[in-house]
């Protein structure tokens, strides 16, 4: 391709200063089919290259058209994945947002555009496929925010894809991402003191490694992947396997209960999402990522072994609700708060106090 005196791509990516865009920067800054890249995100960029330039630029602004006009490429990472309190500030700026990246985009004329989803667009629920695959249904569960936004915007790609048939537009639904730089509410859930059941279920779990979610981007941007593709490894990791890797307790409560305690836990501030999040740790979501195989790309790591890696740069630290404390100090007793103990009785004045509620 040879246009204005280039002899290769420009590409823009959203959500440049997250953990899994930096590290598609760094690969597509070192690869020489690319010439430039650009960055927008709203917190400024540390990653530093001599093809890559960054730009502060809210994804809701108009101005993106502009931005993106001799772009080859869009890759949209910008979204707001931890539930807040102001839940319409998320969803304007996850789901509108998005539309406006997208709108933006063909209306600059780029030819390709790939969306960062998530397998959690097919919803936790007792009678999923196992495992689940691009034709399944798309059943989010509603009461957790994340996963309805994500759905939301898939509704909304489809909808360009009708309208723009000469965009190439490619979504890609990653398992559960985890990895060393990885900070949010699943890898807070993972780092608890307890690990919260729902007492009689005992799903299956898959975990993408952040690397091979980059690589699958990377990817996406040398092959025409028109439509959705699932990211993951092959197989998953049953519950006693994950449990054992981990290596915290884990303390079940009936279902009722556990709903309830998160509920009180999420409006006391104290947890990382709403009590929505629970379907995903009763219900099984693992995904086939075949379509993927077959159009070349395989994950690197396994689940087993995102998992390890990931927990054992956090080893030796706990978190207690919004904070990562070292172990050591939580058994002294000179975290700020209380330790261990101190955390398990929290949890069960929350539930002893939600379940004399009337």
């Amino acid at each position: 391709m040879v246009e204005g005196g280039r002899s290769g791509l420009t590409i823009a990516v959203t959500g440049a200063s997250g953990y899994i865009a930096t590290r598609l920067i760094q690969l597509l800054c070192a690869d020489e089919r690319v010439d430039r890249v650009l960055g927008f995100d709203v917190r400024p960029s540390s990653f530093r290259a001599a093809k890559y330039i960054f730009d502060t630029v809210d994804v809701r602004n108009s101005a993106l058209k502009h931005r993106f006009e001799g772009v080859d490429a869009v890759l949209h990472l910008a979204f707001i994945m931890d539930p807040i309190k102001d839940e319409s500030l998320m969803r304007d700026v996850n789901v509108n947002g998005s539309q406006n990246v997208f709108k933006c985009a063909g209306a600059a004329g780029v030819r390709k555009i790939v969306y960062v989803s998530s397998a959690t667009v097919y919803g936790a629920h007792p009678d999923n496929d196992v495992p689940l695959t691009e034709q399944s249904p798309l059943r989010a569960n509603l009461d957790f925010s994340y996963p309805a936004h994500k759905l939301e915007v898939e509704y909304i790609a489809k909808e360009l894809r009708e309208s723009l048939p000469e965009v190439t537009f490619t979504i890609l639904r990653p398992a559960i991402v985890y990895g060393p730089h990885v900070d949010n509410a699943w890898s807070h859930f993972l780092e608890s003191p307890l690990i919260l059941g729902v007492k009689g279920y005992d799903p299956p779990f898959q975990f993408v490694h952040e690397d091979d979610v980059a690589r699958a981007l990377a990817f996406a941007v040398w092959h025409d992947l028109d439509g959705a593709y699932n990211v993951a490894p092959r197989g998953w990791l049953e519950a006693d396997e994950a449990l054992s890797i981990i290596g915290r307790p884990r303390r079940d409560l009936k279902e009722p209960t556990a709903f309830a305690v998160m509920d009180r836990l999420w409006s006391m501030g104290l947890a990382e999402a709403p009590a929505g999040m629970l379907h995903y740790v009763m219900h099984p979501w693992v995904v086939s990522a075949e379509k993927l195989a077959k159009a070349g790309f395989l994950c690197h790591w396994s689940n087993a072994a995102t998992l390890t890696e990931a927990l054992e740069h956090i080893r030796g630290y706990v978190r207690l609700g919004r904070t990562r404390v070292r172990r050591s100090d939580v058994l002294r007793g000179a975290a700020t708060g209380a330790g261990v103990a101190a955390a398990v009785t929290l949890y069960g004045r929350v539930k002893r106090r939600v379940v004399a509620r009337p």
